[in-house]
Formats: C-alpha cells, structure tokens, sequence
C-alpha cells in the first residue's frame, strides 16, 4: 500500500534546499528539524486569512510521505495558508543561514563575494529564475554589516577592551610631582587647613 502523502507549496528556492538535504522521497520523520516543524505545524496550524493570498505565489511543490505516521492516528490536519508560509520561511531563513555563512568564509579567505555568491548558486543549482543573484548578494551585504557592527560592539564589551579602555584612562591622570613640591595629583592646589585655636600667632616662638 504506498503512503499517503502531502504537497507543500513552496517556493522555488526553497524547493531546492529541501532537496538538497532531504532528498526529493522524504518521509516525515522526528530525527530532523524540518519534521520536528512540520509534526508541530501539523498538529496545531494556525490559520491567517492574509497568508492565504501570499502562498498563491508558491508555484512549486514539496512532497512529504506520511510513512508510519498515519495522520488520522497523529492527529496531524491540512496545511493552512499560515503554516504553509511559517514552513517557507523556515526553509528560507536555513538557505541564506548557509549562505552567508559560506560566502564569509571564502571571503575570509581571499575570495571575492561576487564569486563566493556564485559557487553557493551552484552548490545548490540555483538559477536566477530561482532566486535573482542580486537578492542574495544584497542579503550578504546587510549581514555583512551587521556582523561588523556586532564585532564592534563586542570589543567594547569584552574584558580585553575594558582594560585598554582603563589603561588609557590610567595615562591621562597627573603623574605625581607635579604642581607644588610635595603635593600629589589628589592635593595639589589645596592649602592646608590648621586646627582650631593653633594658628600661626599661637605657635611660640624660638629664641634667638
């Protein structure tokens, strides 16, 4: 008896991904965060009458088998327009994860980002009809960005960064001996308060 299955509308990108590393016979499982998403989306979708327009767009198709989780038994129901749209996002936000990822690194490494751009195209086939070269270049470059600033901000945040920062504060304090003899950089510029009822005129007088 073969399994009953579920078409997922998804975009075309997306559509790639998912073949890439599922495969395009995936059985629904627990042992991968996709399944583990679809089993939740499943059990409890959501429904969003605004998403129902959206997924009209998705023109391709994922294929799911059921296998052993009969649905009627796991109490998973129909895809909404929602959870439809939660899935391809999931799915989206895992490919240019990847992407970034591998475009940093060869950039690390000396490679221009245009071409680190174009071998992640082609690790998963993806044609310009697929996802336009320039939707991913831009999306590299706001992580880029991102990244720096948050390297950034983590500098001045770390251990290592608030000692330079006390140092330089340390080196910009009078050094001592400076101003009147005998002062430190704490006194110096206060004249000494005598005690009550020992000014000068109280203090006796040496003999000559």
């Amino acid at each position: 008896m073969d399994s009953p299955t579920l078409s997922i509308p998804v975009q075309p990108h997306v559509l790639k991904y998912l073949h890439k590393h599922l495969g395009k016979a995936y059985f629904l499982s627990e042992n991968d965060h996709f399944g583990l998403l679809l089993f939740q989306l499943l059990r409890r979708p959501v429904r969003d009458a605004r998403r129902d327009e959206i997924i009209k767009k998705f023109d391709k198709h994922f294929v799911v088998h059921y296998g052993l989780y009969d649905p009627r038994k796991f109490g998973l129901k129909p895809m909404t327009g929602k959870t439809v749209y939660q899935f391809n996002k999931f799915g989206k936000e895992l490919l240019f994860a990847e992407l970034h990822a591998h475009v940093e690194l060869l950039v690390d490494l000396g490679t221009a980002a245009t071409y680190a751009i174009e071998t992640f195209m082609l690790k998963y086939d993806l044609q310009e009809e697929d996802v336009p070269f320039d939707t991913l270049a831009r999306s590299w470059k706001r992580y880029a960005v991102e990244a720096k600033a948050a390297r950034k901000r983590q500098r001045h945040l770390s251990a290592g960064g608030q000692l330079k920062q006390l140092n330089k504060d340390l080196r910009a304090l009078p050094r001592p001996g400076f101003g009147p003899a005998g002062s430190s950089p704490l006194t110096a510029g206060f004249a000494p308060v005598p005690a009550p009822g020992f000014g000068t005129s109280a203090l006796p007088q040496a003999s000559l």
